[in-house]
Order: structure tokens, then C-alpha cells, then sequence
């Protein structure tokens, strides 16, 4: 009996191995062949379905196969986060939102610090017209990712829109710093303060966005 386990878990491994070279070289096909053939012997296998379904996600193609993988994947395994977190990507691909947020809010219970959930929630609630806890969402995410410019301007768009106004602007204001988003921040900080009224304040930050002018310098008499 020992020894019989012993010979399928060298197997399941070996299976494993085998698709995560096969990928590694860049025949993501060849892994999923693999894996689907490891799956076909044991149904049972979550790390295998897991894997399965990662890829074909990877792939673009039979988001509804690997939704169905995942899924029983995360009930094999539901203490493992990033099964539901997969699984709300394949249900998000197969327009299924409400699902694919209950799984990443299932993935953030069992693991709070998981970053790519809780942006991925932070997504969907904002798509969902859910602006007060999307903010509170990327604001987590932002406070352990503060490069991430992207989530920071979604953080500023989620603050007016739930009517925290003052913060959006603050936060775009702290954008302007980084040079890489300074052009972007700075045309939402000037159209969200004329929403606000401040026509004022928005003529100076629209003037500290425009390139200095070009000083010609003044040109030597000529000696003739």
C-alpha cells in the first residue's frame, strides 16, 4: 500500500514537473496536454486542475474549461487563496462579476495581504458603481504598492465619485510629483477642480503643466 502511494505521488510530481518545463520553454500547449492528461487520471488532483486552468486562462482560450477546473479546484482545496483568486479571474472572463467578486473577497479572507485580489476587487467594485469600497480597496493596495500610478489615479477617481472630493484632489496633487504620471494627474486634478469650481486653482496647475518657453538668445552684432 506504502509503496503504491509512494509510486503516484512521484508520478503526480513527475506530471507536474513535466508541465512546468514545458511551459518554462514556451509550449504553453504542451503543459496543458499534460495536465489535462494528469487530470483525466485524477480527477481528485486540485493542484493539477489548479494548474490546468492557470494556463488555459494564460492561453485566452476556454475561459468556461477553466472556470469548471478552478472551481473544483478551490472546493478540493478551499483553504488555498489563490484558487479562488484564479477562479474569479475565469469567472470575470466569462462576465460572471458577482462570482468573481465573492471569490476574491474569499481569497482576501484567507490571505489579507494578497495584492493582486484585493486590485482585482478594487476593479470590479469600481466597475460595478461600488466607488466608496473600491476606494477603500486601491487605497490598500496603494499603501504597499505607492509606484503603482495606475491604481493611485483609479484611487483618485473612486474618492470623487463616492464624494470625497478633497481626497481625490490630494491625491492627484501628490501625483504631480511623479514624473511619469504628472502629465495625466494634472489634467484630472484641473477638470476635477472645475467641477469643483475652483476655476482659479485650476488655471494655475494647468499653467505649471505647460513646458517653460524657449529663451532665444539674443545674437552678436555682426562685425561687418
Amino acid at each position: 500500500m506504502w509503496m503504491w502511494l509512494l509510486l503516484a505521488t512521484a508520478g503526480a510530481d513527475s506530471a507536474l514537473e513535466k508541465a512546468q518545463a514545458l511551459e518554462a520553454s514556451g509550449d504553453d500547449v504542451g503543459a496543458v496536454a499534460v495536465l489535462e492528461r494528469a487530470v483525466t487520471a485524477d480527477p481528485s488532483w486540485a493542484m493539477a486542475r489548479l494548474e490546468l486552468g492557470r494556463l488555459q486562462l494564460k492561453l485566452g482560450q476556454r475561459t468556461d474549461a477553466a472556470e469548471v477546473h478552478l472551481d473544483v479546484a478551490r472546493s478540493l482545496a478551499p483553504e488555498n487563496p489563490r484558487a479562488h483568486y484564479l477562479f474569479a479571474l475565469a469567472a470575470d472572463a466569462q462576465g460572471q462579476r458577482r462570482a468573481a467578486r465573492a471569490a476574491l473577497e474569499v481569497a482576501l479572507a484567507l490571505r489579507d495581504d494578497y495584492a493582486d485580489a484585493r486590485y482585482r476587487l478594487a476593479g470590479l467594485l469600481y466597475a460595478d458603481g461600488d466607488y466608496a469600497r473600491a476606494a477603500d480597496a486601491y487605497r490598500a493596495y496603494v499603501a504597499t504598492h505607492p509606484e503603482a500610478t495606475g491604481a493611485r489615479l483609479q484611487l483618485a477617481a473612486s474618492l470623487e465619485r463616492s464624494g470625497r472630493a478633497p481626497a481625490a484632489e490630494q491625491e492627484l496633487r501628490s501625483l504631480l510629483a511623479v514624473e511619469a504620471s504628472r502629465a495625466l494627474a494634472g489634467r484630472r486634478l484641473v477638470e476635477l477642480l472645475e467641477r469643483e469650481g475652483k476655476g482659479a486653482e485650476a488655471a494655475k496647475v494647468r499653467a505649471s503643466l505647460e513646458p517653460p518657453k524657449r529663451q532665444l538668445r539674443a545674437l552678436k552684432p555682426s562685425r561687418r
